[in-house]
């Protein structure tokens, strides 16, 4: 067992590290004005005016380090070698720099870590009330193709502001899509296709890595397409969610995963305020997920948040995403359409639609919180939602308990109805992962072992769909 936990923790790291490596240095290749020749297809172009690139070339990435620069790519290629290549398109600063006006618009990036990154050099160090002195606003992502990369799609890094990433294709990454990471705010992700990102740490084959003389093997359930991570007041409209691995949104607080990395920096904001509104969801396991880390088993990921719950081979810390809005979205053939394990939540207006009982439409409830700290999910919002799952007359559900939630004009299969509870959601032993197994003697992989993530399935209809009483533990 202490193998296991071990072998989890070193791909996490391992992982962690992907997501954020040490970005590239600038090349010395400044474009002017206009239209550029081809350059080398490795070489990096750093811009600081305005810039259309020539369709027909392939270029090795660009770098953006001034303000008032527009980059249209005009169709062009920026492609790296998957191997080794950071970032595609990097726009930056230093963290004691304003940087404003910005637009990458016509571009198709592919092979690299990130295919597209906005980021404040030395942010990692900015003072407590100092986070936002010299950030960024007006920087425009648009008209793009972002595929094929390592790790995160699209990286909108710490204490970045006002970045709208609007009408992209972002698909194949091998972590997340788009990520809002902590810190970041007021960002708009408006009209994107959001599309099969989130496998590079999933899928039947596993991945096989050695720790303590041990060669294990790791299965894990992937990514999500959108992480907001501590991000706050952003505005998510439109967009179309579908094949990511883990689910479409999640919203959560990084925990201050992994502090020796050397990519740590204290996390001081919550996934909080944030509007999800009018976006399509298809297929998968999770369409929005409210607070996903709230019950989940983070040992592997040496969190530096104190853990309210640390007891064997489990640690639990809090999650933070409160007050968020999900509204007017449509869930199709979702296993579980919205789940809340953070307070102050409304979940209004949404659709949810599938052909079988096996799906849910919302779930509100956390484990660990209400147990042990006697703070139960408290405030949810759930009205005028619209439920058409196949034989589900009970699509709302509360597990582990709830406090001062208001349920009103909600239907299921045509008919009013109320919340009632369910089952506690199945979990895997540990955020992220499926399985875990030794290595054959010879090094060669271990059988694959049954990779089906455990669902409620069909439920029994509820004989009162009233909401409970309010909870109240000591």
């Amino acid at each position: 067992m202490i193998s296991s936990i071990r072998c989890g923790a070193a791909l996490a790291i391992v992982l962690a590290l992907a997501l954020a490596a040490a970005l590239p240095p600038a090349v010395a290749s400044a474009a002017a004005g206009g239209t550029t020749a081809c350059p080398s297809s490795t070489e990096r172009v750093q811009l600081t005016t305005s810039t259309t690139l020539r369709a027909s070339c392939s270029y090795g990435g660009v770098d953006i380090t001034r303000s008032n620069v527009t980059l249209d790519c005009n169709g062009a290629a920026i492609v790296g070698d998957r191997a080794s290549a950071q970032v595609g398109i990097v726009v930056r600063a230093p963290a004691d720099v304003t940087l404003a006006h910005v637009t990458v618009r016509n571009c198709r990036v592919q092979g690299f870590l990130n295919s597209l990154r906005v980021t404040r050099d030395g942010f990692r160090d900015l003072p407590v009330g100092g986070e936002y002195t010299h950030t960024t606003s007006d920087i425009v992502v648009e008209g793009s193709r972002f595929s094929g990369s390592r790790g995160v799609g699209v990286y909108v890094d710490g204490y970045v502001s006002d970045v709208s990433i609007r009408n992209n294709q972002v698909r194949g990454a091998g972590s997340s899509g788009i990520y809002l990471e902590a810190g970041s705010r007021h960002n708009t992700v408006a009209g994107n296709t959001i599309a099969d990102n989130g496998y590079l740490e999933n899928g039947p084959s596993g991945q096989p890595f050695s720790f303590g003389g041990a060669n294990l093997w790791f299965w894990g359930v992937g990514r999500e397409g959108l992480s907001v991570d501590g991000s706050y007041d952003n505005t998510i409209v439109g967009n179309r969610f579908s094949g990511n691995s883990a689910g479409g949104l999640f919203l959560y607080e990084n925990c201050g995963e992994y502090p020796s990395s050397g990519h740590y920096f204290e996390r001081r904001t919550s996934a909080s305020h944030n509007l999800i509104q009018g976006n399509t969801f298809t297929g998968g396991r999770n369409g929005v997920w409210v607070g996903s880390r709230m019950g989940e088993n983070t040992l592997p990921m040496a969190c530096a948040s104190p853990a309210y719950v640390n007891e064997g081979y489990v640690r639990v810390v809090l999650d933070h995403a409160d007050h968020n809005v999900v509204d007017r979205n449509r869930f199709l053939d979702v296993t579980y359409g919205v789940r809340v394990e953070d307070d102050a939540t409304t979940v209004s207006n949404n659709t949810f639609d599938a052909q079988t009982p096996d799906h849910h439409a919302v779930v509100v409830g956390t484990p660990y919180r209400t147990s042990r700290l006697g703070q139960p999910v408290r405030g949810t919002v759930l009205v005028g939602n619209v439920s058409r799952i196949a034989a589900n007359p009970n699509p709302y559900r509360w597990v582990d308990g709830e406090t001062q939630t208001t349920v009103q004009a909600n239907s299921a299969v045509g008919l009013p109805v109320g919340i009632c509870q369910g089952p506690e959601l199945p979990r895997q032993a540990f955020i992220f992962v499926i399985a875990l197994a030794f290595a054959n003697p010879d090094g060669t992989p271990p059988p694959t072992p049954d990779l089906a993530v455990p669902t409620l399935g069909a439920l029994p209809a509820c004989p009162n769909t009233e909401a409970p009483p309010p909870v109240s533990r000591r």
